[in-house]
């Protein structure tokens, strides 16, 4: 079965075509990779101190950046725990980050188009001028469209209630 991905918002009848050819084409991530550790490293810098514990720091840090990024838009699974790539690793052992995924898509291209006001939002809170890169999805799949579109609906009335 695998870990889920969001779908892109789009009408039932497209979730449905993506759905059903899912499992037919790889499905493809296009977004930032984000090392959790080296992200906070950046943003707020190295304790003064090496005694220092930084781990609720850390964690706090982290909870306040996915809150921003879901500020913005972006769906609980479309933030994603992946293992980290070689080109990514530095001296300190990491063995996942987070892939933050702006769209998905089949062959590379995106099911629905991903604004550059949108990917800029994300960079700005990820503090990066990388472009966003194409990742292979091999052990993730769509939830069933139906169940999907339920569970948006539920979701905003109760954003509205």
């Amino acid at each position: 079965m695998g870990k889920r991905l969001a779908y892109p918002d789009a009408p039932l009848e497209k979730l449905d075509e993506i759905y059903r050819q899912s499992f037919r084409k790889p499905i493809h991530a296009y977004g930032f990779f984000v090392s959790p550790v080296a992200l906070y490293k950046k943003i707020c810098g190295r304790p003064e101190s090496p005694d220092t514990p930084i781990e609720k720091d850390v964690g706090l840090f982290l909870w306040d950046i996915k809150q921003q990024l879901y500020g913005i838009g972006l769906h609980k699974l479309s933030i994603v725990d992946v293992p980290t790539p070689k080109q990514y690793r530095d001296n300190y052992f990491q063995d996942s980050g987070w892939l933050i995924v702006l769209g998905t898509g089949f062959d590379k291209t995106l099911h629905v188009p991903v604004s550059d006001e949108f990917t800029q939002c994300v960079r700005n809170i990820l503090q990066t001028e990388e472009p966003p890169a194409w990742w292979s999805m091999k052990k993730y799949t769509y939830p069933n469209p139906k169940l999907w579109i339920e569970g948006r609906e539920k979701m905003m009335r109760k954003a509205q209630a």
